[in-house]
């Protein structure tokens, strides 16, 4: 839902981790210095830090999310990812670089993935959770000619770009990577067979870990 006047951190803020935020920890080690772009109030900051070890450098745009967030980050820094000198302040050595639900919100994730790439460790990747926009609900729409925008969700009205399984891992390869995970998050309450036989449909995320070539 929309932030408001009175609850300006409404669309930044849930009371706990989820079902996305959990798959991309399984694909961290326990202990990693993370760099978590777009912590927002820092409900996954916390599980990072306090539940999974992780010392963790976190950056928000938002002022007012990164100031509840601060409290759970070795490092808190306010600005764009897009910008140069964000990357100067973070620094570098980090064993991951975690993009939840944050490539699609910009112009050129391409740009920011290879930006990545001299400040990881070796051995160290991205992790990131990519809505599908291939999902069987946005489908059924485009079938009956809608393609509405939503406050939230996989047709949010700040999405700039949108992905299907393939073109997410085209965006990781030309931006220098090699997908070596790629899982997946269901939401619907759907029979299991059905995600054996067209899972792509039924995927409301991918969850990738990418690691340099």
């Amino acid at each position: 839902m929309p932030a408001t006047e009175a609850n300006p951190l409404k669309t930044y803020h849930q009371p706990s981790v989820g079902k996305t935020q959990l798959a991309v920890a399984r694909l961290i080690r326990p202990g990693s210095r993370v760099l978590e772009a777009g912590c927002a109030t820092g409900y996954f900051t916390r599980y990072l830090s306090q539940e999974m070890g992780c010392r963790v450098t976190a950056l928000e745009i938002n002022p007012a999310a990164a100031e509840h967030a601060a409290h759970f980050a070795e490092q808190m820094i306010v600005g764009d990812i897009t910008n140069p000198a964000v990357w100067d302040q973070a620094g570098e050595g980090f064993d991951f670089i975690i993009f939840a639900d944050v490539l699609e919100h910009l112009a050129n994730p391409a740009a920011v993935l290879r930006r990545c790439l001299p400040v990881l460790t070796e051995g160290g990747g991205v992790v990131a959770s990519i809505p599908n926009v291939a999902y069987y609900k946005i489908r059924k729409e485009l079938l009956l000619g809608r393609w509405d925008y939503t406050d939230s969700g996989i047709m949010d009205d700040s999405h700039l770009r949108f992905f299907t399984r393939k073109t997410a891992i085209a965006l990781f390869e030309a931006s220098g990577y090699t997908v070596d995970r790629l899982d997946r998050v269901y939401r619907a309450k759907t029979d299991w067979r059905l995600h054996w036989l067209c899972p792509d449909a039924f995927t409301y995320q991918f969850v990738v870990r990418a690691l340099p070539r």
